[in-house]
């Protein structure tokens, strides 16, 4: 029975092993022409997030976006970029800002860089829809790729329905490592693994399609 169990553990250790290999580095989910692609799929969004986002360009593999947070919305969880500095400039109403565990509250005209490593997190406190955007389109928003990563995430998270649920993992290993969004309440390093090994899986179940 033993010896059962241990066979059983190394096939499925090599499943998870040889499908992180070919999955994350021989057979690697094709980016697109972000330029192209954001002409087809300019609006994309979250109800669950209470977020829509509009591209306004795309320039040098950057989106420069439009953000509505609608009234009330619970906005993501906390979480954190590796690669990127984030720009949150208010055009409308007053947003709320939790960053690094301050609560910060940003009205319209004001804005606020959220250095890479950051953890935070952007919600609206208030029955009025809040317009984050930097109106001169100097500043991009995010990485094209972020942003490619997120217009297919949102429908998963809106289908899954709670953004605390566990199935969030599997449309977050979908996206690869390449995504850079990260939880705050884990070592960013397990969360890599993890998504290593649980994206052919999540492939497999149709997420990230």
């Amino acid at each position: 029975m033993k010896k059962k169990i241990m066979f059983l553990f190394a096939i499925i250790v090599a499943y998870f092993v040889l499908g992180g290999i070919l999955f994350n580095h021989v057979f690697k989910p094709a980016k697109p022409d972000f330029s192209v692609f954001f002409k087809e799929h300019r609006h994309f969004g979250s109800h669950v997030e209470g977020f829509s986002q509009e591209i306004k360009k795309v320039e040098n593999d950057w989106v420069y976006c439009r953000v509505e947070m609608q009234a009330f919305a619970a906005g993501p969880p906390e979480h954190i970029h590796e690669s990127f500095d984030e720009l949150f400039r208010v055009e409308k109403g007053t947003a709320t800002m939790m960053v690094n565990g301050e609560k910060k509250i940003l009205k319209a005209g004001e804005s606020i860089l959220i250095p890479k490593g950051t953890p935070h997190k952007p919600f609206n406190e208030t029955n009025e829809v809040v317009i984050l955007e930097d109106p001169t389109n100097q500043t991009p928003s995010m990485p094209a790729c972020f942003a490619y990563g997120l217009s297919a995430l949102y429908p998963e998270m809106d289908e899954i329905g709670d953004v605390k649920s566990p199935k969030n993992l599997l449309a977050l290993a979908a996206q690869g490592n390449g995504f850079d969004t990260w939880s705050s309440d884990l070592p960013i390093p397990a969360q890599k693994v993890l998504r290593w090994l649980l994206g052919p899986t999540a492939r497999w179940m149709g997420y990230g399609k």
